[in-house]
């Protein structure tokens, strides 16, 4: 198969057969104009680009060239005269730290939801038992009161709509979604996520272009970093490249790299004619030596050192899988796959139908910059698409560049560069102008000086008068001259000499350039770290670093939009590589057998489509500001301790306030259910206890009147046997009065008898 072609004009044929794209020359006309587009005919825009990228990473870390400073100092070029260090002032480092240190340290939360039907009918059909237990459950505990039989079971049920929602939010998660959290979360720590932000940020911090590729291969779904300065990529008006066509890299390989990548596909005449392509280029010799040597039977050459410029490229292009749709004596039919050229037979004894479906393919291939040599080129494998659409493909590459127009835009470095040049400028100048300081002096006016007598027949000349000066401060001049005119009355004047107010006004100049590097960034004196104003209050400064925040929030979505879209491509790579890799034993160490045995079944049984939210985990502020609504609300008992610990828990700040507005609702809706209760309950008491005491005092009453019928009893029975008593001494009394008259009738009868007796004896 031919590796080699002429000259093309323009892209391939889009609408040739799948047959006629797998043909390398195919391939090599596409990626000769893909990169001719990108970088120009003679290559000069990929240049230029490159070269961009490089000085505004060069400016990121203080590390220009500082010759454009020479050329403006010296005179006509003459830096003989210049003894100045020409160190650059990190002024554009210090500020891309700042912005990369605060984007970076940012945590974010992946959140994976299903989106396809199967997903969401789930979701509803959760959602609406947990509504129909809320209906039913004043009946379900009245029946449990009736039949004493725990009906309801350990489950939590909201209370109420909004409690239903947020429980939804927060602890409702399908087993393939809490798998696909952990896959993806997993992927990214194998691969090193953090490094890769850390990279991504500052590229779209100093090259405003960021760029991550996604892939599968035996070992596993990776996720690398991509070179913004190597990238080659379709034109598009869209900040993320969503409607890209190709894409590629430009890397640097040695032939013997391409050895051992291409292998016997290239000849060595082919070998020695890439040498000869790229000699003088890539920082190779001119010459190309063809001398070879010889490693236990192996051949070496010398050229196999030579650096080679190789684009590693996609396209995405459509194909159409034709299919044959065959039917039988009995009525049915088979569907069987056939080339783009089948046509159907003429005669045919059982109907049949041709079924066209164009679907979305991806080739690949590396291409040799300068050469007609391509290798490694075909079909993609593992390519990945929506579970959604079979009939669309993903690309590799996860690429954002903020604010793009005709794919060019200005970084944060570029807009600072002008000014960080002023300042470097303005830098040298005060090391000039310290060098050339004068110490002090003095003006000496020589005609006062002059013949000025000692006193002894001497006189003193002038440097006389200065060395007494200057030992002793005294000065001897003379006033009067010889002529009778009168001399100047201060012969010696000091001069002020030391730097002047140059210094103040190149200090001004830095001073100012600095504030401009402020307002084109956005990136105020609250955010930088320098000594913020003594009179600004605390709340102005926390607006002042929310302002500066918003200013460089672009660069935060940028990041975030590479991330998701390399969590897309992961979670559908992981689904991909789980159910036709069986060789995950690595995956299941780390996000356990359960979780992927969920994402093998859904990824058979239904095709299981994510949405991948990118979740931004607290800061330490929204944490404290959480904590004091806590606080306040514990304090003002509003709150209970276990609520405030599950509060502590959600890491969404958003959904853990919504929380505390419910909770503190139902709390407060508690109490006043408690306080109707105990209310309830005290009526209850009071009604019982006027109730007990109304029987006790009855009880009282009737003990009371029984007391007093008993006393009444006891005193009528008294009296009863104090009359009976009384009747009975009575009677006694009687009886013995009548004994005592029977006793004295028989007295008086026997005294009347002797009495008679007595007359009778008489």
């Amino acid at each position: 198969m031919s590796k080699k072609q002429g000259i093309y004009a323009g892209y391939p044929n889009p609408l040739a057969s799948a047959e006629e794209k797998m043909n390398p020359e195919y391939g090599l006309q596409y990626f000769k104009k893909m990169y001719a587009d990108f970088a120009g005919e003679d290559g000069s825009l990929y240049g230029s680009r490159r070269r961009r990228y490089i000085v505004n990473r060069e400016y990121a870390e203080g590390m220009q060239n500082v010759g454009k400073y020479k050329k403006l100092l010296g005179n006509n070029g003459d830096l003989s005269y210049l003894s100045l260090d020409w160190a650059v002032v990190p002024v554009i480092p210090k500020f891309v730290d700042v912005i990369v240190g605060g984007l970076t340290n940012q945590d974010y939360e992946i959140k994976c939801t299903g989106i396809d039907k199967v997903s969401q009918d789930e979701k509803r059909k959760e959602e609406m038992r947990l509504s129909a237990k809320m209906m039913l459950a004043d009946f379900t505990k009245d029946l449990e009161i009736m039949t004493d039989i725990p009906l309801g079971g350990d489950e939590k049920i909201p209370s109420d709509a909004e409690e239903l929602e947020l429980h939804m939010q927060l602890n409702y998660k399908q087993a393939v979604e809490i798998a696909m959290e952990e896959g993806i979360g997993l992927c990214f720590s194998i691969n090193n996520w953090k490094e890769t932000t850390r990279r991504v940020i500052r590229d779209l911090t100093v090259v405003g272009f960021g760029a991550t590729k996604t892939y599968s291969d035996k070992e596993g779904v990776h996720v690398r970093y991509v070179d913004p300065a190597n990238l080659v990529v379709s034109h598009s008006n869209d900040p993320d490249f969503q409607d890209m066509s190709h894409v590629g890299e430009v890397k640097y390989y040695t032939i013997h790299d391409i050895r051992k990548m291409a292998g016997n596909y290239f000849t060595e005449a082919e070998y020695e004619e890439i040498a000869y392509s790229v000699a003088g280029k890539n920082d190779n010799p001119t010459d190309v030596p063809t001398q070879k040597t010889y490693y236990k039977g192996y051949e070496m050459y010398q050229y196999d050192s030579f650096r080679v410029a190789v684009l590693e490229g996609e396209f995405k292009t459509v194909d159409n899988l034709r299919h044959e749709k065959k039917y039988n004596s009995h009525g049915n039919y088979t569907i069987n796959k056939r080339d783009s050229k089948y046509k159907l037979p003429k005669k045919s004894r059982y109907k049949r139908e041709i079924l066209d479906n164009p679907v979305e393919m991806i080739y690949k291939g590396k291409y040799i910059l300068g050469t007609e040599f391509i290798f490694d080129y075909g079909r993609a494998e593992n390519m990945i698409r929506p579970k959604s659409n079979k009939s669309k493909v993903r690309m590799s590459y996860s690429i954002y560049m903020p604010n793009q127009i005709n794919l060019n835009n200005k970084s944060l470095v570029e807009r600072m560069m002008p000014f960080a040049d002023q300042i470097q400028i303005a830098h040298l100048k005060i090391q000039q102008l310290i060098a050339k300081a004068k110490p002090k002096g003095a003006a000496f006016e020589i005609g006062s000086l002059e013949n000025v007598m000692l006193g002894d027949g001497g006189e003193f000349t002038p440097l006389d008068v200065q060395d007494v000066y200057e030992a002793t401060g005294n000065i001897y001049y003379r006033l009067q001259q010889e002529d009778g005119s009168m001399g100047n009355p201060n012969p010696i004047q000091e001069l002020s000499g030391g730097i002047g107010g140059a210094l103040n006004e190149l200090m001004a100049i830095v001073n100012y350039n600095m504030q401009q590097i402020r307002t084109v960034t956005g990136v105020n004196e609250t955010r930088e770290g320098a000594a913020p104003d003594k009179e600004a209050l605390v709340g102005i400064q926390k607006l002042s670093l929310l302002a500066s925040n918003n200013a460089t929030r672009g660069l935060n979505q940028a990041y975030l939009s590479i991330m998701e879209g390399s969590a897309k491509s992961c979670a559908l790579r992981i689904q991909h590589y789980v159910k036709y890799n069986k060789n995950y034993v690595g995956y299941i160490n780390n996000i356990g057998d359960m979780n992927l045995k969920a994402i093998e079944i859904t990824s058979d049984i239904h095709p299981s489509d994510f949405g991948i939210i990118i979740e931004a985990l607290p800061d330490e502020e929204e944490k404290a500001l959480l904590e004091n609504n806590i606080q306040m609300s514990l304090s003002r008992d509003e709150l209970r301790i276990e609520d405030a610990i599950m509060l502590r828990t959600i890491r969404n700040v958003k959904l853990a306030n919504q929380m505390l507005i419910l909770r503190r609702k139902k709390y407060n809706q508690e109490k006043m259910e408690m306080a109707q209760q105990n209310s309830q309950m005290n009526a209850q008491i009071q009604e019982r206890a006027a109730g007990a005491k109304a029987q006790a005092d009855a009880q009282v009453e009737q003990v009371k009147l029984q007391a007093k019928q008993a006393s009444i009893q006891t005193e009528y029975q008294m009296k009863e046997a104090f009359a009976q008593a009384e009747h009975q001494r009575e009677m006694q009394r009687l009886t013995m009065s009548g004994d005592i008259k029977t006793e004295h009738i028989k007295i008086a009868s026997s005294d009347i008898d002797s009495d008679l007796t007595r007359i009778r004896k008489r």
